[in-house]
């Protein structure tokens, strides 16, 4: 075979690292005269055009990238600073919620304790007029019990009469001039028997009355008369227990002696 038509090389001559783009130059110098590329240049030419998309789309997703980061940051910093705010006017506003609460609630506990502190008052007043009320019915109570007591005890014991006649006779200053006892009929033939002696020698008369109860006597004189029947000795007791402390009853209603 001839070698008439193969290219020629030396391996001495003028000698230069080949690079990309001046293939790539000599391609498009070849392409541009009309010349139809060769395979090799077409390979040349695919793997320069994979290699602009390679680069074109690495720098899209970096830039992709570097825009998603930027908005997950963005959107992670107004998320920290709504929440911070939401926070702060939360707690804010609770503070707020809480105080007004709490003059809403002085407030409505003044207007609810306001008629309670009237009422206790009326209610303290009514207690001091109801202790008054029931120590003065305590007393009448306890002297109409005693009055009671009294009178079963003379029922039960008619010598008292003869004690109250010797403490009429022995009167400091004595009574002077005739003397005349009243008695009930019962008693007056009780103190007959007991005093009737002692009574003469004094110069007293003993005259029954029937409208006496058991347990009292009159004494007369032309100096005036006293007054030792049970009635009257106990209104006299009655007397000395109202002065401590209870001349005045509570209302009007009180109870006849």
């Amino acid at each position: 075979m001839s070698n008439t038509h193969s290219p020629k090389f030396d391996r001495h001559g003028d000698w230069r690292r080949w690079q990309m783009d001046e293939l790539a130059a000599t391609q498009s110098n070849h392409t541009s005269d009309g010349e139809v590329p060769t395979a090799h240049q077409r390979k040349v030419q695919a793997a320069q055009k994979a290699a602009e998309l390679a680069r074109q789309r690495e720098e899209n997703e970096r830039q992709a990238l570097h825009e998603r980061i930027r908005q997950q940051a963005e959107k992670e910093g107004y998320a920290a600073g709504f929440e911070q705010g939401r926070n702060e006017g939360l707690e804010k506003g609770l503070e707020e919620a809480a105080e007004q609460a709490k003059v809403e609630l002085e407030a409505q506990v003044r207007k609810t304790v306001a008629p309670l502190e009237t009422l206790g008052k009326q209610f303290s007043d009514a207690l001091e007029r109801l202790d008054d009320t029931i120590a003065y019915d305590l007393v009448e109570l306890a002297l109409a019990t005693g009055k009671q007591l009294a009178s079963d005890a003379l029922q039960d014991t008619p010598e008292q009469i003869l004690a109250i006649v010797r403490e009429l006779l022995h009167t400091e200053p004595p009574l002077v001039g005739q003397q005349r006892l009243w008695l009930n009929p019962d008693d007056h033939a009780l103190v007959e028997e007991h005093l009737g002696n002692e009574l003469r020698a004094a110069n007293w008369k003993l005259q029954p009355d029937d409208q006496l109860a058991r347990g009292g006597c009159r004494v007369t004189s032309a100096q005036g008369e006293i007054d030792a029947t049970f009635e009257s000795r106990w209104h006299a007791i009655q007397a000395q227990s109202r002065k401590r402390g209870l001349n005045s009853p509570p209302s009007s209603n009180v109870p006849s002696s």
